[in-house]
């Protein structure tokens, strides 16, 4: 059998490496924010959606968009009313536009909790 010196097998080693290496894989997000990071990455994905829905909204209608996503989804420029995944249901975003001045505004329900949720 494979076996060295001291009277581990080679198996023994490798279940001791894999096990060490699966509780490494498994740790890694927790250091490194990579969930969080994915939610911001989320957040802002969202805002941008409803920017570039509210922007169609304004140019085919000629007129300020001063509603909630219901609205956007109802008249077909939105697919979905999304709501920010940092804290989950009911989190709508808040967005307004202006015909005028082409000005959209979308800000994130928690964005006083995560002020790094910012469309730019």
């Amino acid at each position: 059998m494979l076996r060295n010196s001291k009277g581990f097998s080679i198996f023994t080693i490798i279940s001791i490496i894999a096990f060490a290496a699966l509780i490494f894989i498994l740790l890694i997000p927790q250091f490194y924010n990579v969930r969080a990071k994915e939610k911001q990455e989320q957040c802002i994905e969202n805002m941008e959606k409803i920017k570039n829905a509210i922007e169609e909204y304004m140019a085919e209608r000629h007129q300020s968009f001063n509603g909630d996503l219901v609205e956007l989804v109802r008249t077909g420029y939105l697919k979905y009313s999304y709501e920010c995944p940092e804290n989950g249901v009911g989190d709508k975003y808040i967005a307004s536009g202006d015909f005028n001045t082409g000005e959209v505004i979308v800000k994130c329900p928690n964005q006083a909790e995560f002020p790094d949720h910012i469309l730019k």
